[in-house]
């Protein structure tokens, strides 16, 4: 069960808003009655609390877990790029022709990928799915709405298309060749050390590995490629052997890049 509420001092606009957008969830909206978030989670048995303020949502998971929108590590990758500087999931996901292409990321997440992404490609489409209707909402918000120093930043969250749903069942009603690029980002078999931010979503998304059939489906839908974001060892590159490693000799993660060969 989730539940929505306002900060303690917000004005009737704000509430209204909220009363709004809780209708549209079908989640119930709950009066604070100067009440702790840890009160209000306890009393309604809540698994998170999405939580409207004047500087927008955010997304209450327990204690000292609450997560608002934030560039995260795409704001370090960015400026890497601004520098000159390589980012392998820009090298991967690239394409030779045509000058506009579109990409699916199956696995949007706090959209850092798609930022980059985007941001390294103004001509990209990007269209990004996630699972996880809480996660989605905050991230959604956040693209339409975050506004960075840099204009060029700001333009770039505003191209993504944030769709709340499961690649599963996207990808299975897909057309052939819907998207040049489809990437996925699914969770680590083995866990490397995450952002706090990333932490405080733990057991409030959908964590289930990549399945075969969804990697057929996606090279289905991908006119051009399918690429993989995951560790050099894990068993999805075993089972799948890219055609491609994109990725520094010691780095944690990696690329694999499957190339879609039509018949």
């Amino acid at each position: 069960m989730n539940i929505v509420t306002v900060s303690q001092k917000a004005k009737e606009a704000l509430k209204s808003h909220a009363k709004q957008e809780a209708q549209v969830l079908g989640w119930p909206y709950v009066v604070r009655k100067g009440q702790s978030l840890p009160k209000l989670q306890e009393q309604y048995k809540a698994d998170s609390i999405l939580n409207f303020q004047n500087t927008g949502p955010s997304l209450y998971t327990g204690p000292g877990k609450e997560h608002h929108f934030h560039l995260s590590m795409a704001q370090l990758r960015i400026l890497r790029l601004e520098r000159g500087e390589q980012d392998h999931l820009v090298e991967a996901v690239k394409i030779e022709s045509p000058e506009q292409f579109s990409i699916l990321d199956c696995t949007l997440g706090l959209a850092s990928d798609s930022i980059i992404m985007t941001y390294a490609y103004p001509e990209a489409r990007i269209t990004g799915l996630e699972a996880a209707l809480p996660l989605w909402y905050i991230t959604k918000y956040g693209l339409q709405h975050f506004v960075h120093d840099n204009k060029e930043v700001t333009n770039a969250l505003r191209r993504i298309e944030a769709i709340h749903g499961n690649y599963i069942d996207y990808l299975a009603q897909a057309d052939n060749d819907s998207f040049e690029v489809v990437y996925f980002d699914p969770m680590f078999e083995k866990p490397i050390e995450e952002s706090p931010q990333f932490l405080s979503l733990r057991g409030h998304i959908h964590e289930e590995p990549l399945s075969i059939d969804s990697f057929h489906q996606a090279c289905r839908v991908a006119k051009y490629k399918v690429v993989i974001k995951e560790r050099p060892f894990a068993s999805i590159f075993k089972i799948l052997q890219p055609h491609e490693w994109v990725g520094g000799k010691y780095s944690r993660i990696g690329y694999g890049v499957y190339y879609v060969e039509r018949i």
